[in-house]
């Protein structure tokens, strides 16, 4: 279940504004409370004090199911046709800051899960708070009380939060255990034999690269790894001449860090050009690579500072994701221009990261870049297998519009960044924010 779509069709939750939750309200399309949905008047209080087990309660049954919105400030009776809007808008007079909710989130849920995102609107002179829970990924989570060590287990059932009994916490992990498996077993049935070996034999040819690409970059172990690698599906073989001058002849119609590479470096089988930060110093190693294989591999490594300027932030490490769906959007339409016209009709994209384990993904706010989201602890490679004609062309009038796979990228890896939803990256006609008015140099 994608939270993001609840209120509004193609809006993420960071973007909403005061004018689409009102109109949400207003129309009542959602006919009531549900397993996603849920109102509540005030915050819950319990001698004068925000009520924190109540409040995670409702946290930990929505992580346990699909996800969620809990909306305060407004009453159960949103559900009664007969009162009319704004009346079942209560409004809060007070509600927990940010800062306790992350403490009591910290302290209390177990496995550690990042605070869900909280947002106060202003509708019909009220304000109201809306909390984002997204599904876990780390399931079943547990209300845990420090001072009894107590724990309590939770579940979204229907239009009610639930405490699961001894009996139905065990049949519990097996339901979840059950439906992890028949995911893996429906998803090596669909994807067959000839898929996997593939698969694992592009895994192979990537590593072979990584060995002697790493050793060409700066400091990938305390700035971060990144690998965009595109594979033809079918035995492809470029003569290197046609990969040099290709080189040579478009490498400024692509990413800005391309076009301000250094000279190629040639080997037996590909080119490859590197971008150099030579304002840290001028005898640096590249922090950003671009290589061109004879065998079809297109392949993008850098780290994931390679301006190796963001360690010192008050942020700490930082991924950036504009930048990022800008890079996987033009590493892309590289592969294509490279691939097609060599009977290449499908290929094969793997995103790699490592050395990640004290990166944030940075949002935008009133500081350039303003670290929110950290890493989640555990991820694996991101696998596609896609046409070569769902790539938009580099020359094409959607050269700057995000496509379908780069958006799909982009949310798994929100989701290894314990589920960040980045605003804007691209417009609501998918234009990409981080080219827009640097057209000329993007």
């Amino acid at each position: 279940m994608n939270v993001d779509k609840i209120i509004h069709p193609s809006k993420s939750f960071a973007d909403l504004s005061d004018e689409d939750v009102t109109a949400f309200l207003r129309g009542r399309s959602f006919g009531s409370e549900s397993s996603i949905l849920e109102f509540k008047s005030v915050f819950p209080i319990n001698d004068n004090k925000s009520d924190a087990r109540e409040i995670l309660k409702l946290i930990v049954g929505f992580l346990n199911a699909e996800g969620g919105l809990v909306v305060y400030g407004v009453s159960d009776n949103i559900n009664e046709p007969s009162v009319p809007f704004p009346d079942f808008v209560s409004g809060l007079t007070e509600c927990p800051n940010p800062e306790k909710l992350s403490q009591w989130v910290n302290d209390c849920i177990h496995p550690s899960v990042y605070i869900p995102p909280m947002r106060v609107f202003k509708i019909a002179g009220r304000e109201i708070v809306i909390l984002k829970v997204p599904t876990g990924n780390s399931k079943p989570y547990c209300y845990y009380d420090p001072r009894t060590h107590a724990v309590w287990y939770f579940v979204r059932n229907g239009n009610h939060t639930v405490e699961l009994a001894p009996d139905e916490i065990t049949e519990f992990y097996r339901t979840l255990f059950a439906n992890q498996l028949d995911k893996f077993l429906r998803s090596s049935e669909a994807s067959g034999g000839i898929r996997t070996s593939r698969m694992t034999t592009w895994k192979n040819r990537i590593k072979v690269h990584q060995r002697w690409v790493k050793a060409k970059l700066e400091d990938p172990e305390n700035f971060g790894f990144m690998g965009v690698y595109l594979l033809p599906t079918r035995p492809t073989e470029i003569p290197w001449e046609n990969l040099s001058k290709f080189l040579e002849q478009h490498r400024t119609f692509f990413s800005s860090e391309l076009r301000r590479s250094g000279e190629a470096d040639n080997f037996q089988n590909g080119v490859s050009v590197g971008y150099f930060p030579r304002a840290i110093r001028q005898d640096i190693k590249s922090t950003y690579r671009t290589t061109l294989y004879t065998d079809g591999l297109v392949a993008l490594d850098s780290q994931v500072d390679h301006f190796m300027d963001r360690g010192s932030s008050a942020h700490g490490k930082i991924l950036h994701p504009y930048w990022l769906s800008y890079e996987l959007q033009r590493h892309l339409q590289l592969g294509r221009a490279v691939l097609e016209g060599w009977d290449v009709d499908r290929v094969g994209l793997i995103v790699e990261f490592e050395s990640i384990n004290d990166f944030s993904m940075a949002f935008q706010g009133d500081s350039p870049y303003v670290a929110r989201s950290p890493y989640s602890g555990s991820h694996s490679p991101i696998e596609r297998e896609i046409a070569l004609s769902e790539v938009y062309a580099y020359d094409g009038d959607r050269r700057n519009v995000a496509m379908p796979v780069v958006k799909d990228i982009m949310e798994e890896v929100c989701r290894i960044f314990s589920d960040a939803h980045p605003p804007g990256l691209w417009d609501d006609s998918g234009y990409l924010h981080y080219v827009r008015g640097s057209e000329s140099t993007r």
